[in-house]
């Protein structure tokens, strides 16, 4: 005979909806990659407007695969770099061009300037496909 009593069954966990990240042509297995997820064009590349900021240390070469805790459906862009030294800044020579990699969502890389929100944003909904980024230098 099975007998249930209220309250003594546990929950399954609360599932919540990833957004999946994989960074490739990382050159280097050291530093971090630094993520700012941007949910509106009016705050686009505003790093103190980022919907979601992210670290994630780099260990080894190749892919870098993340997860960022994004619910809500709706339109993002991703800007990313690989802080190399550790100094938490996107380092630049003196023209203002970065001198480490870096990346957009949808791989934007405009040569003379950084990508508009229209290069940049995606729409993404819960359970969608791995957003893909290639780090690059300039």
């Amino acid at each position: 005979m099975l007998l249930w009593l209220p309250g003594i069954f546990v929950p399954k966990e609360v599932i919540r909806p990833v957004m999946n990240i994989q960074y490739s042509n990382i050159l280097e297995a050291k530093g971090k990659v630094l993520v700012a997820v941007y949910a509106s064009e009016a705050d686009f590349l505003n790093e103190k407007k980022a919907f979601l900021r992210e670290v994630f240390p780099v260990d080894k070469t190749g892919t870098l695969n993340v997860r960022l805790n994004i619910e809500k459906e709706g339109r993002y862009a991703i800007a990313a770099f690989h802080d190399l030294n550790g100094n938490n800044k996107l380092d630049t020579n003196m023209l203002g061009v970065p001198t480490e990699p870096y990346a957009f969502s949808n791989n934007a890389r405009p040569k003379l300037r950084a990508p508009n929100w229209a290069e940049a944003s995606f729409d993404w909904k819960p359970g969608g496909s791995v957003v893909s980024l290639k780090l690059e230098k300039w």
